[in-house]
């Protein structure tokens, strides 16, 4: 059986972890502080000793969740946007996972998506999924700073995280859900910045977007402007047969439904 019981020692030095680098410590900030009380070999002793325990919970390789209340050993008051950004600090929340954070997604998901440059990949953390997509470097824009549980974490802007949606998927359950969005909180969204982001986005995106907004009166000029540009013709979706010839754009009319 595990023991679980803290020293006094090692549950002041737990406290002093928390307090200085967070609720998340690389391997680096546990030896830097448990070598204050302990030579170098027990330090690293004690890490490995508590980690066994389910003090440090191991996130990935030399990261870990430090667990600071005695009588709950979960990560339940744990905001999975900051173990997110602790993954991957180069990156920025996006997709349901913003629009949660916005209160413009109702379900609850235990999969965290985000944005970088680097690297599409995958880790699961207990029964949570932290799903990293990386993208060229001209899409990666439209991230503000947060404070989430006194941490500093990067956030897609409303408008950029629907957009992301369109661009990252050409389902029609994306392109359900973006209209959807636009429709309902479109006193929420900045649909000048929107159509700014579309602009930097290519003109299939250009298309998609002003096709949604002109479904709902908003002035899409600049996008129209621009779109007139461009020769040939863009696919919402896979499905999509009906063309529209203003943003020559084959569409599925169920999405504007």
């Amino acid at each position: 059986m595990k023991n679980t019981i803290l020293s006094e020692k090692d549950a002041k030095i737990i406290e002093k972890i928390i307090l200085k680098v967070g609720k998340i410590a690389s391997t680096k900030d546990l030896m830097r502080i448990f070598t204050l009380e302990y030579s170098r070999f027990s330090a690293q002793n004690r890490i490995q000793i508590l980690a066994q325990a389910g003090w440090f919970l191991r996130i990935k390789k030399g990261f870990y969740i430090i667990i600071g209340n005695l009588s709950s050993r979960s990560i339940s008051d744990m905001s999975l946007l900051v173990i997110s950004h602790a993954l991957n600090k180069e990156s920025y929340i996006s997709l349901e996972s913003a629009l949660n954070y916005y209160g413009m997604f109702d379900q609850y998901s235990k999969n965290i998506t985000a944005i970088n440059l680097k690297l599409s990949k995958n880790y699961k953390f207990q029964d949570n999924n932290f799903r990293f997509v990386k993208v060229a470097k001209k899409y990666y824009f439209g991230f503000e700073h947060v404070r989430v549980d006194g941490k500093i974490i990067n956030m897609a802007t409303r408008e950029k995280a629907l957009l992301d949606y369109l661009y990252l998927d050409n389902s029609f359950y994306s392109a359900s859900l973006v209209f959807e969005k636009f429709n309902v909180y479109k006193n929420d969204i900045d649909f000048e910045k929107l159509q700014e982001h579309a602009l930097k986005l290519g003109i299939s995106m250009q298309r998609k977007v002003g096709l949604l907004l002109d479904e709902l009166n908003i002035n899409t000029d600049k996008l129209f402007i621009n779109s007139k540009k461009h020769a040939g013709s863009s696919r919402f979706t896979k499905e999509s047969k009906k063309f529209n010839a203003k943003w020559r754009l084959y569409y599925d009319d169920r999405i504007i439904k």
